[in-house]
């Protein structure tokens, strides 16, 4: 029996090749693209999960609520609470400090730069990440002692078996490598490559010890283990207050006017990736993974709805064959299940080709959109089956009840095939308007994703971005006493036009505290730092009210570390003035404002246009700027180049790099590089959307041209009775293009407001965005529009200029 079905099923395929090839294609298309966005949604969602115990594992966030702002929250953290956890809360069995920065490496005549992780002898309490090599327990018990990564070991030593060997970090003394880690998968929120004990440096040292006894210092991360999940409620609503409890070197006062009403509050380690896109610190926003699902379900179910349609349409063609066999003895399960092999068959036949597509997609996915995923055949090969099943099944099913429901009698007697009838060009008018639905939406979505990418590559962020390097090397701390000297010989380097150093560049700014205005006026939080001569002038920022610093003016920069004095000069950006009180920045020139936490005050001297230094989903943060030509923690040399590209000179300064400081690796990025990362993810994510909204409109268009070629035929009659009563071709050419098109114009009336409502949404998470227009809603409309009337023009040509005797001869 089983033979006997496969080879009818084979037959009818190849007997009707057009039917089959549309639906192959549309079902091949659906399957890739639903395949290709359920890896990138499982990769999304997977994030941490390698981790043992990753449920019972916490990262402790600020939440910053002072009255009169804004409430924000900050994943990086002060350390100053972390000595009370585990005795506060017995709950935390265990507890560790994260503190990350790039720092030098060296194993033997090997020079690198790499991001290192200074943490609590206590790390693999919290993390238990699996070793290749070494033992866990004693790996972090003391100083001199360091754990990497594989791709560390194989990098520097050209094997994993590193255990022993010696490493230098940070050109301090040679530290021992006490255990080798397994490489974590690429969907792992923290950086674990080098992990080491905190230095001395951190206890002892200014402003390295700032984390440790300061509020406002907020460098890493703080992570606890909890093992009984019904304690978590307790903690997190005993962790609100914490700050006013353990208030470190802050007032009552003080704390109040950072924290409000906030606190702190705990994470789950699984929830962090999205979490932190909520809260503009990186991540991935889970609202844009679910889209992006839906999109990969949109397209499976345009394929759907199209093989529904298809089938349905040719149901008369198919009705004597139906009849003659339930006249030799067919039940009407027979037949249900014989239209389901066919319709399983014809998914599995599509889902072979979806295998091929999807190993191409992937690759594509991974080189365009930042993502890391395998092919893994373990899942893709059982996920491709059901797929495919499933699919043949919701595909065939109302086809084949609908086929099998045909009475002999009435079939074999009557003058034409059935049609259907009004109920069933109903229904097929309602799927045709589903598949445009969801076509017209991802295009709509698609073209605000695009507008938004393009904004942020074009936005004015208050400095020139185009020939601008960071030299982020700089910051060595044994370069600490040479910063100026470098940076003067870098600025004689051909093409370069200035160099200056600071601490706050694109993507970078470490300090924040509140300041106010002298007396009883409110408070705010604020981004600092120092500006060393030329620094505006190199990044373009441009001076509204005042003056920029001048070396002439002996209150303008500092020439040793940490010193002040009541008078000296400071320069804010328009929103510090605005956030500060001021009427207009030029009522600002001359007044003096104040740290919240330290009696100096500082004169404003001038008002810079606003520079947007943090990400473009960050709000805007007003700023201030110390002069100095003293040396500056956590610093970068930036470089201002002319007449050469960026290649030739990012060459010529690492040539100068290496003759002036051997010793330290060479690390700098240009601006317009630094940037692109706050509108690559969604250019990237924009284009998915972009070829997931192509393959539906391309399936329903193909259905939609499948459908007038069966409805056209169906119809000659009619037409030709038309044309004989005196319709002309252009009449009929406009009646049945008019008819196709009404589901496809309700199609995109059904779709606005979702795709406004959608939008609207996503572009919520930016501070600077797009308008919402109608522009794309109509573009998108009268794309669609145009697309099926070239789908359905040919066959509505064809019957409108046939003649009405060669139609009326034929007998459907």
């Amino acid at each position: 029996m089983l033979t006997g079905i496969l080879t009818s099923t084979f037959r009818t395929l190849s007997r009707h090749r057009l039917y089959t090839l549309i639906n192959l294609i549309g079902l091949a298309l659906g399957i890739a693209v639903f395949l290709t966005m359920t890896l990138i949604v499982r990769y999304e969602e997977s994030y941490d999960s390698y981790i043992p115990r990753a449920s019972s594992l916490y990262q402790i966030n600020e939440l910053l609520s002072p009255a009169g702002h804004a409430s924000s929250e900050n994943d990086a953290v002060s350390f100053v609470p972390f000595p009370f956890l585990k005795q506060d809360f017995p709950e935390i069995t265990h507890a560790i400090r994260l503190l990350s920065e790039p720092q030098a490496i060296r194993v033997g005549t090997v020079l690198g730069r790499e991001s290192v992780t200074m943490t609590d002898q206590d790390f693999f309490s919290v993390f238990d990440l699996p070793v290749l090599s070494g033992d866990k327990h004693t790996a972090l018990d003391g100083p001199g002692k360091v754990v990497i990564s594989a791709t560390i070991a194989r990098k520097y030593f050209g094997t994993t078996e590193a255990t022993g060997r010696k490493i230098r970090i940070d050109n301090q003394e040679e530290a021992v490598i006490s255990a080798v880690l397994a490489d974590p998968p690429s969907n792992s929120t923290e950086d674990f490559s080098i992990l080491t004990p905190f230095s001395s440096k951190f206890m002892t040292t200014f402003p390295y010890t700032l984390p440790f006894k300061n509020w406002g210092s907020t460098w890493g991360h703080i992570y606890i283990r909890i093992n009984n999940p019904a304690a978590v409620p307790h903690i997190r609503a005993e962790l609100l207050s914490y700050p006013a409890r353990h208030p470190g070197n802050y007032s009552p006062s003080g704390i109040k006017d950072i924290f409000g009403n906030g606190g702190l509050t705990l994470i789950p380690l699984r929830d962090i990736h999205f979490h932190n896109a909520d809260i503009g610190e990186g991540g991935t926003s889970r609202q844009l993974v679910t889209i992006l699902g839906l999109v990969g379900l949109a397209a499976l179910a345009t394929a759907l709805v199209n093989y529904v349609n298809m089938a349905t349409a040719r149901a008369g063609l198919r009705a004597k064959d139906v009849a003659m066999r339930k006249v030799l003895g067919a039940t009407r399960l027979s037949l249900v299940v014989r239209f389901m092999t066919e319709a399983i068959f014809l998914a599995l036949a599509a889902a072979m080709v979806a295998l091929t597509l999807t190993e191409f997609s992937l690759r594509w996915v991974n080189a365009f959109g930042g993502w890391q995923i395998p092919y893994d055949w373990a899942f893709i090969l059982p996920a491709i089956i059901l797929i495919a099943v499933l699919a043949g099944i919701v595909a065939g099913l109302y086809p084949s009840f609908v086929l099998s429901a045909f009475q002999p009698v009435a079939v074999l007697s009557a003058s034409r095939m059935p049609g259907g009838g009004r109920i069933d060009r109903t229904i097929r008018n309602g799927l045709v308007t589903v598949q445009f639905t969801l076509a017209s939406l991802l295009a709509v979505c698609t073209l605000v994703m695009t507008q938004q990418a393009q904004f942020v590559r074009v936005l004015n962020r208050g400095m020139v971005n185009h020939g601008l390097i960071i030299v982020d090397s700089l910051s060595d701390d044994t370069l600490k006493n040479r910063q100026a000297a470098i940076v003067s010989r870098l600025s004689e380097i051909p093409g370069i036009i200035t160099a200056t150093r600071s601490d706050l560049y694109p993507h970078h700014m470490s300090d924040r505290d509140d300041w106010k205005r002298p007396g009883n006026n409110p408070s705010f939080g604020l981004q600092w730092g120092y500006a060393t001569p030329q620094y505006f002038e190199t990044l373009g920022a441009s001076l509204i009210a005042g003056r920029l610093f001048d070396e002439n003016h002996g209150q303008d920069y500092a020439v040793e570390a940490g010193k002040t004095n009541k008078t000296e000069n400071v320069i804010i950006s328009r929103l510090a003035a605005r956030r500060f009180g001021f009427s207009s920045p030029y009522t600002a020139i001359g007044q003096e404002v104040q740290a919240t936490n330290n009696p100096v005050k500082y004169r404003i001297a001038g008002v810079i246009e606003d520079i947007r230094l943090g990400g473009i989903q960050a709000p805007l943060q007003p700023l201030l700027f110390f002069g100095t030509k003293a040396p500056i923690d956590y610093v970068a040399g930036i470089v201002r180049y002319k007449g050469a590209t960026e290649q030739t000179e990012m060459a010529r300064l690492r040539k100068a790099w290496q003759e002036i400081v051997p010793d330290v690796p060479f690390s700098a990025r240009d601006v317009s590089d630094i940037l692109a990362e706050d509108y690559r993810s969604d250019a990237n994510h924009s284009t998915l959307f972009s070829i997931g909204s192509l393959v539906a409109v391309s399936i329903a268009c193909l259905g939609l041209y499948g459908l007038s070629a069966f409805t056209v035929t169906r119809r000659m009659q009619e037409i030709s009775i038309r044309k004989v009563l005196g319709a002309s071709s252009k009449d009929i050419l406009k009646l049945l293009v008019s008819q196709f098109l009404r589901p496809v114009m309700l199609a995109n009336i059904i779709a606005w407001p979702v795709a406004w409502v959608v939008m609207q949404e996503w572009l919520s998470k930016f501070d600077q965005r797009i308008s919402l227009t109608p522009a794309p809603f109509i573009l998108v409309t009268l794309l669609a529009l145009g697309v099926a009337t070239a789908a359905i023009f040919t066959q509505a040509w064809r019957a409108a200029n046939r003649l009405p005797a060669v139609g009326l001869r034929e007998i459907l």
